[in-house]
Parts: C-alpha cells; sequence; structure tokens
C-alpha cells in the first residue's frame, strides 16, 4: 500500500509538471496574443511545481520585459530553473546568457557547457551554437572538424543559421572538403528559409 501511494504521488507531481497542463496552454495564448500580464500568474502557478516550459516562458517575460520591467538577472535565474529539469530550449537560453554575460558574469565555458547540454538533446539552436563555439574556439579548443559536424546537424534539424554555417564550412574547406556545389545548396537553402547573410552572400557570389 505504502508503495502504491509512493507511485500514486510521484504520478501526480509529473502530472502537475506536464507542458501540456491547460494553465501553460491557456497561458501561452495570452502570451501569443501579448496579454502578458494575464499569461504571468498561470506561468508562476505551474512554474513552482517545476513546469520547466512555464519556467523558460517566465524567463522570457523577464528577459524582453513582457508584463514585467526587463531583468536579466531574473530571466537567468529562470532560464537555468528550466535547465536544469531538462528544457533543451532553456539550456540554450542560459548557455546564451553566459555567453553574452548577459545577468550572469560571461563564462564561455559555462556558455559552451549549456549549449553542448541542448545539443545533445537536437536541439538545432543549440548544435549551430556548438559549432559556433568549436570555430571561434569560445570555451573549448578550436576544432574546425568538430564544429563542422555540429553545423551539419544543426542544417539538418532544420536550423537557417546552421544551414549557413555548414554551406560556409564547405566554401572555405574548413572541417570537410571544399566543395561550392554543396556550399551552394546549403547556403540557397539557408536563403530560402530566410537567412539575411545567406541571401547576401549568395547576391555577392552572383547565384542568384
Amino acid at each position: 500500500m505504502k508503495a502504491y501511494a509512493s507511485i500514486l504521488a510521484a504520478a501526480l507531481v509529473l502530472a502537475a509538471c506536464s507542458t501540456q497542463s491547460p494553465n501553460v496552454r491557456e497561458a501561452q495564448a495570452l502570451y501569443n496574443a501579448g496579454q502578458y500580464e494575464k499569461a504571468i500568474p498561470l506561468f508562476l502557478q505551474e512554474a513552482y511545481l517545476g513546469n520547466s516550459e512555464a519556467q523558460l516562458m517566465l524567463a522570457k517575460c523577464c528577459d524582453f520585459g513582457h508584463g514585467v520591467p526587463q531583468d536579466t538577472t531574473k530571466a537567468a535565474q529562470w532560464y537555468r530553473k528550466a535547465a536544469e529539469n531538462g528544457n533543451a530550449n532553456a539550456q540554450n537560453n542560459l548557455g546564451g546568457c553566459y555567453f553574452d554575460g548577459a545577468g550572469v558574469p560571461k563564462d564561455y565555458e559555462t556558455a559552451f557547457y549549456w549549449y553542448n547540454r541542448a545539443a545533445q538533446q537536437g536541439n538545432a539552436s543549440a548544435l549551430n551554437n556548438v559549432g559556433l563555439c568549436y570555430r571561434n574556439g569560445e570555451g573549448v579548443p578550436q576544432d574546425a572538424v568538430k564544429s563542422a559536424e555540429a553545423f551539419e546537424k544543426s542544417a539538418k534539424g532544420g536550423n537557417a543559421n546552421g544551414m549557413y554555417n555548414y554551406g560556409r564550412c564547405f566554401f572555405h574547406g574548413l572541417g570537410v572538403p571544399q566543395d561550392l556545389l554543396t556550399a551552394r545548396e546549403w547556403i540557397t537553402k539557408a536563403a530560402q528559409a530566410g537567412h539575411k547573410n545567406a541571401a547576401a552572400f549568395m547576391e555577392d557570389q552572383g547565384w542568384n
């Protein structure tokens, strides 16, 4: 009986923490409609229950000043709570906080740690950030091969920045053999996805 009660309690906690909870869905709809002040109490209620999506959204409210005064320190705190609960988007954003020194001390190694945590979950934006860290030697030793590998995964995951950077790898022969046809293929995909630098690069190369 005691074991059953423990299992039931655990199930109730998991249910409360589900990102699909009605409060989170309602709050997300209000947030998307620009009704931030109405969304925040609902996010708070779920965030204190450990809901990582609600914690992420509170971080964004603080980060961008949606419904509350802009506060990058509080944003980083909420990103951390969500990141520690396994939210890949929050892990990526917390990495960005450390990379930029927004709400936390600038620390490239810690930025890479959180980018990589998110990348391990397949987050395409984080994979692009991991690629940038390897390319520029920020937080990790410079490694063109690992950079290209991360960009490839990001690109194939649908991230326009990853597509552009993967294409640039082939254009310059960084971490992969130089291949202008493959470079053009990926940079074209990035441009078609709305990447402005990719479109400008194509124009410079006369690829339009």
